[in-house]
């Protein structure tokens, strides 16, 4: 019996701390990406294929051009992770404030995916931190959701809204 008891303890801590990790570990949405549905561009952006990226913006691809999902490479690049690709985009001028379906720009996916490299990338060149997606929700609001407080605090340094409202 005590030891019948024991294993339900331990089964409780252990759904309890499960429980409690989950409550941490806010959902970060990224995209849905099917990477049959991307073009050759927006593809090698997604990938981190830099080689190609510059092969295809060298052949005058349009580095603004968007996917099904009004997504550009940069958003693509942003939600992946592939910061070589980003530094590349921005080194060929592309739209830096874009938005995509919802709204989003490349810096609110950046954040959202908890991309830090390529959140800085984007804020050294410029990226106004205080856009707001379809929700009204701006970059910071979603740094503070998923509790990155590095995120955040690089977002406030370069004059994100610390008053901005959202939608309830």
């Amino acid at each position: 019996m005590k030891k019948r008891l024991t294993q339900f303890v331990s089964w409780v801590d252990f759904s309890i701390h499960q429980r409690e990790r989950r409550n941490r570990e806010t959902p970060v949405p990224g995209y849905h990406v099917h990477r049959c549905e991307l073009k050759d561009f927006h593809k090698a952006a997604y990938l981190g294929d830099t080689q190609t990226v510059q092969e295809l913006l060298s052949r005058k691809k349009n580095v603004d051009s968007r996917d099904r999902k009004n997504r550009t490479a940069l958003h693509l690049a942003c939600a992946s992770g592939q910061s070589s690709v980003v530094a590349l985009l921005v080194q060929w001028k592309c739209d830096l404030n874009a938005r995509d379906e919802e709204s989003k720009t490349a810096l609110i996916k950046a954040v959202q995916c908890r991309k830090e490299m390529c959140v800085t990338i984007l804020l050294k060149q410029g990226a106004d931190p205080n856009l707001e997606d379809n929700c009204q929700n701006t970059a910071l609001h979603y740094a503070v959701l998923a509790e990155e407080t590095s995120i955040a605090a690089e977002l406030l340094r370069c004059n994100a809204n610390i008053e901005a409202i959202n939608k309830v």
